[in-house]
């Protein structure tokens, strides 16, 4: 950070003021990995930034906490299924393919804002990649993990595995743990470390940008069908006896995903 470290309220830090937070024990409350992805990706390198409990807490509940609660889902559903990792299969599903094109579209992003020293670019396209992988194939594929499925179980290894490497130059601690822990009991000829593996190149052939526009607009249709029934008062899992929908690209939208919405 070339500018000003403030507080939360946009203040200096002085002494004068007892508002300064001294770098180590802010570590040691929240996680070395967590102040240093909240540097990084929180704001522009040039510009002042505010530093808080409540800001890397928001943070590290956002984008760390679900990466490691994605994680420990995973793990949980592999070892009550005796999952071993093979090659992706050929036989993926529609949700399958979506996830593995938006890891590969990330991928391409990240390599390339990292390339331009840009640490704010890649923080944001990571953690929108991580609430994909969470907040959509995950609970839109969750009855399959249920039944251990392996074609489920492996793409979300492969996801993970790569997220992994991404998130390594940024949280090096975290990513290396999971390296340890989950990639090498997966598959013991990977690297000793995550540290001395190749950064993740994009497979192109993996990227669909049809079914990308696609989903992203029946998440979208999703947020708006909430909010609608938020303002009234319609609980989510009441029943709707209809819903009218206009926007453009509808047609477009196979009968699968009009049935996630």
């Amino acid at each position: 950070c070339l500018g000003h470290i403030l507080d939360k309220d946009g203040r200096k830090m002085s002494k004068h003021l007892g508002n300064v937070l001294e770098p180590m024990p802010l570590m040691n409350q929240h996680g070395a990995d967590a102040v240093r992805w909240y540097m990084l990706a929180a704001g522009s390198p040039w510009s002042a930034r505010r530093v808080g409990h409540d800001a890397i807490t928001d943070v590290v509940r956002k984008t760390l906490l679900t990466y490691w609660n994605t994680i420990s889902f995973f793990s949980l559903y592999a070892h009550a299924s005796d999952f071993t990792v093979t090659r992706l299969s050929k036989d993926l599903t529609l949700m399958d393919r979506w996830i593995l094109s938006e890891l590969n579209k990330v991928t391409s992003d990240v390599d390339i804002a990292l390339e331009s020293f840009d640490s704010q670019a890649a923080g944001g396209l990571i953690a929108g990649f991580i609430d994909d992988l969470s907040n959509w194939y995950v609970r839109r594929s969750r009855r399959r993990f249920w039944d251990g499925d392996e074609v489920a179980l492996n793409t979300l290894y492969h996801c993970l595995k790569q997220l992994t490497l991404l998130l390594a130059p940024m949280v090096p601690f975290i990513s290396e743990h999971v390296w340890q822990t989950l990639i090498r009991v997966a598959q013991a000829d990977q690297k000793e470390s995550v540290h001395l593996e190749d950064f993740p190149i994009t497979d192109a052939s993996f990227i669909d940008d049809s079914l990308s526009t696609s989903v992203s607009l029946s998440r979208r249709l999703v947020e708006l069908g909430r909010s609608a029934r938020a303002e009234s008062g319609v609980k989510i899992r009441q029943p709707l006896s209809r819903a009218l929908v206009s926007a453009s690209g509808w047609d477009q939208i196979s009968d699968e995903i009009k049935t996630h919405i």
